[in-house]
């Protein structure tokens, strides 16, 4: 009965000892007349799960394991092949989780840089702002400049003949004129500051505030 059936149907393995061996030959016995599909024997799961191991396919070998497991679960190697298969296990969650690890670090890395390009962009806009208040400055002191000097010359005026007093007269509305631009121009450069001491807390906050350490690995 055992010579009907085509080579290679049926592997006996001794990795289950004498028991398994009289067990997989009762089996033979029992099935040679009546099928020839090839059974794998537990010898044959236990070498592809180890090969798939040792070549780095652990997602394939854990499967290899769990139906070796599945199908042998009283085989004496079973303890020690549930052992690998828990430790390929274990590994193939860590792995996960240190690439899960890595790409929050680049994440990270990718929002700090965003952060220091506000930043920088921020302290560029302070300067910028920090140059035209100064600009702002030196018009007002020309423009009180300006107003003292027309001052005096209103005063000569009024020491002047009458036909000098039209041309006063005109003089004193150049004054006012000077005298609304000049208003402007400080509620202008009050704003500025306003908004200069805004960035310069916004640079502060910036600075003060702890850069977010890498996750230990």
């Amino acid at each position: 009965m055992l010579d009907s059936l085509p080579a290679g149907a049926i592997q006996v393995s001794p990795v289950g000892g004498t028991r398994s061996g009289l067990l997989w030959l009762l089996i033979l016995a029992l099935t040679a007349g009546c099928t020839t599909i090839p059974i794998v024997g537990p010898a044959v799961l236990l070498a592809r799960a180890d090969r798939q191991a040792r070549e780095g396919a652990w997602d394939d070998a854990v499967r290899s394991y769990d139906e070796y497991l599945g199908r042998f679960p009283d085989d004496e190697d079973a303890p020690r092949i549930l052992e690998s298969r828990d430790t390929l296990a274990a590994m193939l969650t860590a792995r996960a989780e240190v690439a899960r690890r890595r790409e929050e670090v680049t994440r990270l890395q990718d929002e700090l840089t965003k952060l220091e390009n506000e930043g920088t962009r921020l302290r560029e806009d302070g300067t910028r702002q920090r140059a035209e208040v100064t600009i702002l400055r030196d018009e007002v002191i020309k423009l009180r400049d300006e107003r003292v000097r027309l001052h005096d010359e209103r005063a000569r005026l009024s020491n002047e003949s009458g036909a000098l007093r039209e041309e006063l007269t005109r003089r004193e509305g150049d004054l006012a004129r000077t005298r609304q631009e000049l208003a402007v121009r400080q509620a202008e450069a009050d704003k500025l500051r306003a908004y200069i001491e805004r960035l310069k807390e916004i640079d502060l906050k910036l600075e003060r505030k702890p850069l977010n350490p890498p996750p230990a690995r």
